[in-house]
């Protein structure tokens, strides 16, 4: 398994897990490497974040012994949202600020993808931002930056 197939997978099931932090139960992050897919809109109900992550420049790799690497990368998750409306806006900042906590509860407990990698960690690395909008201006892809270490 590729280290972007075990993060989005990761990513997929923080969204999932339930809880009152504004996300509903069983939301499902649809992580296409190619582009960000139209899912949401194609097939309304099925609760789907239409969702990118992307490698970012900048990976280290240091040599350690017995022939291991470890790795820190920076990925980028982009995710589309509605835009067009104050409270879709207001919606979003509780959306990301969920997605932060989530990933950084999940990271204190260890809980990291089961891929055979040793994670190290995973965090935000920055600030959550809207980087476009739609011609309309109501939908807008939110980008998160993601730094990731593992050992393999």
């Amino acid at each position: 398994m590729t280290v972007y197939e075990s993060l989005a997978r990761w990513l997929n099931g923080l969204l999932a897990e339930g809880g009152d932090d504004g996300i509903p139960e069983g939301t499902e992050a649809v992580t296409d490497a190619g582009a960000i897919p139209s899912l949401a809109a194609d097939f309304p109900g099925i609760g789907a974040v239409e969702a990118g992550l992307y490698g970012n420049p900048g990976d280290r790799s240091v040599d350690l012994l017995g022939g291991h690497v470890r790795r820190t990368e920076h990925r980028t998750w982009y995710v589309a949202r509605r835009f067009g409306e104050f409270e879709d806006r207001r919606s979003n900042e509780r959306f990301v600020e969920a997605v932060r906590n989530r990933i950084r509860r999940a990271a204190l407990r260890g809980d990291m993808p089961g891929d055979g990698r040793r994670w190290r960690r995973i965090e935000v690395s920055g600030g959550m931002f809207p980087s476009s909008r739609s011609a309309d201006g109501r939908r807008a892809v939110y980008q998160i930056p993601l730094r990731i270490e593992y050992v393999e």
